[in-house]
């Protein structure tokens, strides 16, 4: 009777555990998209949401084509948060020292990382 018990309390254990994985809102737990090959392999059609981490937000951004995919990571260019009702900005990095710049980060007026874009599925 205990070896019953004791996997039926382990099978409903796993499946709340494993439905909660699938209950995550859009945007959150896929990988963010931080690099311009990443950028260049989007195409026309495809969606991405834009997470402000300051106000939990989701923006989603429609790409019309893989020009307008790279116009979304340009150095410099300001990305605004409909929510916070703030502006941040795209910047180019490494967040390992010394090599070429290869991660895009949007940032605060304190250079803080604020925001992420990921693939829409």
């Amino acid at each position: 009777m205990k070896t019953l018990k004791s996997i039926l309390t382990a099978t409903f254990a796993v499946l709340a555990l494993s439905s909660a994985a699938f209950a995550l809102p859009p945007g959150k737990g896929g990988p963010e998209i931080t690099t311009k090959a990443q950028f260049a392999e989007l195409k026309g059609g495809d969606k991405v949401t834009l997470v402000c981490k300051m106000c939990d937000s989701h923006t989603v951004v429609d790409i019309k084509d893989t020009a307008s995919a790279m116009k979304l990571c340009e150095e410099g260019s300001k990305i605004h948060c409909p929510t916070c009702k703030k502006d941040y900005k795209v910047t180019w990095g490494n967040p390992k020292s010394g090599g070429p710049t290869t991660t895009m980060t949007i940032v605060d007026e304190n250079g803080k990382p604020c925001m992420a874009y990921i693939k829409a599925s």
